[in-house]
């Protein structure tokens, strides 16, 4: 027994699995500044709940199901035009500069569609949605403060996407990192300002949180637009090849549709749950903003992580390098193992010490029991250091399979989990069998294990090896010191 366990630590963890293709190494280096990029998310979004919380205990209970809905609305949009970064990373591995231009371009179109639609229709559907969903009316205004302030966010976050996803799909991801993170050095601050009042501003509130929230994504989008143009035109002619191209526009729809409506899906499902705890009191709705929150700091390299194992495998894929393709998930899943389990042991051991980052002195107009909250949200942490495991494996799967272009199954498997798992048996706990809000995390443990399962199965399935997402016929880019009109041909086709 030792001498097996040695040999499959030094299988796991030897030298190639290190320093070899699309080992621990490579994987790292595309993967670290995307963490640091989730990471400043993160803190900007922590900062701004407490910030929240400081104001009233009404405001962060709003904070939570305001939030979850709006990136529910927005998921489709983003996750679809965040896809361009898969298929640039197949044109990069397959040495097609001019594909990687056309992509993020094209993606750049989708985007400026949907921010179209989405800065009139976005308003109004959150409104009816949130005067509609039966929860406390002194904390449902603030709801449609916080959402309302927000929706710019998403239109300018689909634009500026397509063009991150230029630099994310070739490994460049520092410099996708360092803008989000410009973006939280201009938020937070802005976020105190706004909520809190100073310099003749006065204090907005949850309003407030929303509005520098909105500000922020307008600075990074223009910065990821002149980024994008001012790279080396002799490398990516980014400003030479901008004409939308039906098969470009088709592709990133048929692949990258699926990989939205699997988020939308999901994300839908959850807001769901959270309006249906709602019911089960202040307190409990609370308690879950206050937890969630907290465990954004546990899933903090999870899109980090996925980003980059989608990035990896669609390199070595455009490669035609499917083997390496093919270990790249399991290598990912271990790297986040790593601090997945060491948060869950601080759930456990300090739940309370995070918790306080959310104290709020009193209870406010809608009778907001904090030590009641308090307790609740110490019981989800300490379940959430289960279910986030499972969370682990699904997220990191699922970037493996959006790297091969594999979207529709597991579009499938989330709309099964989802809409005929966790709604109807969260139904059933609260409306039926009048189940606490421990019980109702207990079974949203179970979904995820479900779900996760069901990845994992598809995954050692293989059937993302015979997905063809961009043309394998499609010829390599000249040399660094050849005329890239050569040959391209005509640069206006």
């Amino acid at each position: 027994m030792p001498n097996r366990l040695i040999a499959t630590f030094a299988a796991l963890f030897g030298r190639d699995e290190f320093a070899g293709p699309g080992g621990y190494r490579e994987i790292w280096r595309i993967a670290w500044p995307l963490v640091v990029l989730n990471a400043s998310n993160t803190v900007m979004m922590v900062t701004n709940r407490v910030f929240i919380a400081h104001s009233s205990p009404e405001e962060i209970a709003a904070a939570m199901p305001a939030g979850q809905m709006f990136f529910t609305m927005m998921s489709f949009f983003l996750i679809t035009t965040g896809f361009t970064a898969t298929i640039v990373s197949q044109y990069f591995g397959n040495h097609d500069r001019i594909g990687c231009v056309r992509a993020a371009w094209n993606g750049f179109y989708f985007g400026a569609a949907v921010a179209a639609g989405l800065i009139f229709a976005l308003p109004a559907a959150g409104y009816w949605i949130i005067t509609h969903n039966g929860h406390d009316p002194a904390i449902a205004v603030y709801e449609v403060d916080y959402f309302v302030a927000m929706a710019p966010c998403a239109g300018l976050t689909c634009m500026e996407t397509a063009f991150l996803a230029f630099f994310t799909g070739q490994g460049k991801t520092a410099l996708v990192a360092g803008i989000k993170i410009t973006g939280c050095v201009i938020s937070i601050p802005l976020n105190y300002l706004l909520i809190f009042g100073g310099a003749g501003i006065p204090a907005l509130g949850i309003l407030g949180a929303g509005l520098a929230n909105s500000i922020a994504n307008l600075c990074t989008f223009l910065m990821a637009l002149s980024l994008f143009l001012s790279v080396r035109q002799s490398d990516f002619p980014t400003r030479r090849y901008r004409k939308p191209v039906d098969t470009c526009l088709m592709r990133l729809l048929r692949f990258g549709m699926p990989a939205g409506f699997q988020t939308f899906l999901r994300n839908a499902a959850f807001a769901v749950v959270v309006m249906m705890i709602g019911k089960l009191g202040n307190a409990e709705l609370a308690a879950t903003s206050i937890a969630l929150s907290i465990n954004m700091l546990g899933n903090m390299p999870m899109l980090g992580l996925l980003d980059a194992t989608s990035v990896v495998t669609g390199r070595y894929i455009g490669k035609h390098d499917l083997p390496v393709a093919g270990r790249i998930a399991g290598r990912s899943m271990r790297i986040l193992m790593v601090w997945t389990l060491s948060m869950g042991l601080l759930y456990w051991v300090a739940p309370e010490f995070l918790i306080r980052l959310f104290g709020s002195n009193g209870a406010g107009s809608a009778g907001v029991d904090m030590g009641r909250a308090t307790a609740y949200a110490v019981s989800i942490l300490r379940i959430a250091a289960v279910f986030n495991i499972f969370d682990a494996v699904r997220f990191i799967v699922m970037g493996g399979l959006r790297g091969a272009g594999d979207t529709t199954v597991p579009l499938w498997i989330g709309m099964g989990t989802s809409w005929l798992i966790q709604i109807p048996g969260t139904v059933l706990l609260i409306y039926v069998l009048g189940a606490g809000i421990e019980t109702i995390w207990v079974f949203i443990t179970f979904y995820i294990v479900t779900d996760a399962a069901l990845l994992v199965w598809r995954w050692r399935s293989g059937a993302w090896k015979r997905i063809r997402l961009i043309d394998p016929a499609t010829p390599p880019a000249p040399p660094e010191n050849q005329n890239l009109r050569e040959l391209s041909g005509d640069a206006s086709a």
